[in-house]
């Protein structure tokens, strides 16, 4: 065999193992099929040495840097937001890395948006609904974020799930075999959009000092039963989880010795007055998380501890009414509430409210 032949061979020999390499990387990749690396591959890039953008991060600014969380979430990677080096982030009050807990299971925000800014203090707000697991859960959001240099130093998150429980069986159970029901839990039907009221331009804006009284009073007025103390609108409304949680003649009963006695069949005051719920859960470490003056709305955060060891009030006009169940063990309330506020008065009022373990502490934002 020549020197010349032998050369050939060789060069055929190598193409058709070069060929036959490439064809079997073609069928694994067809065979396998890629899976999301959930942005641990992309490339992060170095921290700005200096500020991202000059100037104050006004009213749109701040909106959109809640859109871009929720755009980061999707994306399962916090490097896709300018968030501050040794940004802190909780979630329920919870320290959790950015990039763990609700974005591992965020999959799309609803159309319930309500949005808030402060731009004095570089802080922005956000009240909607939200998607996990693809559409499988539904959930609502209250947040709070602080910028500055246009970036993130601050995010807080506040998340209220729906309970799924199993219909004859186990079946889809997001609550938890052992998860008591509550009276008024998360009904996603009471997030399709927020109410005009909430929306509504001011006639002229609220000061800081007037908007944060309002709601102290309001607090004041639940810790002591005195609707009076609160500042509130003749057309006041509130609701919890969705649920219409006064002027509701269709409230649940807590007693059915008292068939006529609705939980938040009452106003704002009335509801405050009865101090059914008052006597039950009380509310410590209330805080504003944003203030809105332009649009008269304050975002706050408070606790509701529950002893568990009431077992019935005396409601006037009806009677000493005994607790429900569900009331009968110690636990607190997380619960986020929305407050729209106009003439120094309160139009509305939007809470959530979420069961954590009893005497649970807020997480140390005050510096």
């Amino acid at each position: 065999m020549t020197h010349t032949t032998t050369k050939t061979l060789i060069r055929s020999l190598m193409l058709t193992l070069m060929f036959a390499a490439m064809s079997g990387a073609a069928w694994d990749a067809r065979a396998t099929p890629a899976t999301p690396d959930e942005g641990k591959n992309l490339t992060h890039a170095p921290d700005p040495t200096v500020a991202g953008a000059p100037g104050e991060c006004n009213r749109d600014c701040l909106y959109g840097f809640v859109d871009k969380y929720f755009e980061a979430m999707l994306s399962r990677c916090p490097c896709n937001i300018a968030m501050a080096p040794g940004a802190e982030y909780t979630e329920n009050e919870v320290v959790v890395k950015p990039g763990e807990g609700i974005w591992k299971t965020f999959s799309g925000r609803g159309t319930y948006r309500v949005y808030l800014a402060d731009p004095a203090s570089g802080e922005a707000g956000y009240y909607g609904d939200i998607t996990e697991f693809g559409g499988v859960l539904s959930s609502v959001v209250a947040l709070r974020m602080k910028v500055k240099n246009h970036r993130i130093t601050e995010l807080e998150v506040i998340l209220v799930h729906e309970q799924k429980r199993p219909k004859g069986g186990l079946g889809l159970n997001t609550a938890g075999i052992m998860t008591p029901r509550m009276l008024d839990e998360l009904d996603p039907r009471g997030f399709v959009s927020p109410n005009t009221v909430l929306l509504e331009p001011l006639g002229a804006p609220e000061s800081r000092e007037q908007l944060v009284g309002a709601t102290k009073g309001y607090y004041d007025g639940y810790a002591q039963n005195k609707g009076s103390m609160a500042a509130f609108d003749a057309q006041c409304a509130r609701r919890e989880n969705g649920f219409a949680a006064t002027n509701n003649p269709d409230g649940p009963v807590a007693d059915k010795a008292h068939p006529a006695f609705h939980l938040f069949s009452g106003d704002c005051a009335q509801e405050l007055d009865r101090g059914f719920i008052g006597s039950l859960a009380k509310v410590r470490d209330a805080r504003p998380l944003v203030v809105d003056e332009k649009q008269g709305l304050v975002l706050d955060l408070a606790f509701f501890d529950n002893e568990g060891d009431v077992k019935s009030v005396a409601v006037a006009g009806v009677g000493d009414v005994a607790v429900p169940a569900e009331f009968r063990r110690a636990f607190t309330f997380l619960s986020p509430q929305l407050f729209k506020i106009e003439g120094g008065k309160i139009r509305e009022i939007e809470g959530l409210s979420w069961a954590v373990p009893f005497g649970m502490q807020p997480a140390a934002w005050e510096k």
